[in-house]
């Protein structure tokens, strides 16, 4: 394993702020925008395609940086008898001696193993992640979840099936700008409208992600900040 990494993403993480969310939705709307914007160009420059695969990798990027720091969130804010016995099922990884050696060295707390090790490149790996702490597929239930302004019915908003299959193209589409980039199709507004619902999936997802947090908040963070 490389240990740099695991210290870069802690600086990483360190110097964003501790809503995933928040700093997913500002990033991600930028991508966005830049996006809508290229659908509108008429002239093609020697920078366009360059620039249309930059809107859709830095996208699924912030996407994967999400649900890292959400995954690191529930190591910080959730009581350890709770994720503990699913630990083993995340980061089987034996260390020899010289490796354990450098971890002490580094000052690299073992869940930072895990959380840096883990891969969300695609729906399915996420999935299979956060399904381990919810006893149930992160999809469907942000599928199924439903939200409104409060006394306001008429405001209720219902995530479809079809905002998961908006956020598989994208990931497919990165997968295809990373490693075709020459055959891969311009940035269209069928592209943005994937994004934009797949950014909206990522909004059910993350009230998933903080009820479950809230359900098993370490009790000792309460004794804590008393």
């Amino acid at each position: 394993m490389d240990f740099s990494k695991i210290i870069e993403i802690r600086n990483a993480r360190s110097s964003r702020s501790a809503v995933p969310f928040r700093v997913f939705y500002a990033a991600s709307s930028q991508c966005i925008a830049a996006g809508r914007e290229l659908t509108q160009e008429t002239v093609e420059t020697n920078h366009t395609r360059l620039l249309e695969r930059s809107v859709v990798i830095t996208f699924v990027t912030h996407v994967e940086v999400y649900f890292k720091d959400m995954l690191d969130a529930i190591f910080r804010q959730c009581d350890p008898d709770f994720f503990r016995p699913k630990l083993r099922h995340l980061h089987n990884q034996k260390y020899g001696i010289d490796e354990l050696l450098e971890i002490y060295e580094r000052q690299i707390h073992p869940l930072e193993l895990i959380s840096g090790d883990v891969s969300f490149q695609s729906t399915a790996s996420i999935d299979r992640v956060f399904s381990k702490f919810l006893g149930a597929g992160l999809w469907d239930t942000a599928i199924n979840t439903r939200i409104r302004l409060p006394n306001q019915p008429k405001t209720e908003i219902k995530f479809e099936a079809e905002y998961l299959r908006c956020l598989e193209r994208t990931f497919e589409l990165r997968h295809n700008l990373v490693h075709n980039p020459s055959d891969a199709p311009h940035i269209t507004d069928s592209v943005m409208n994937d994004i934009d619902f797949a950014q909206g999936l990522m909004l059910a997802a993350d009230i998933v992600l903080l009820n479950m947090l809230a359900e098993h908040r370490d009790p000792q963070l309460e004794t804590e900040t008393q």
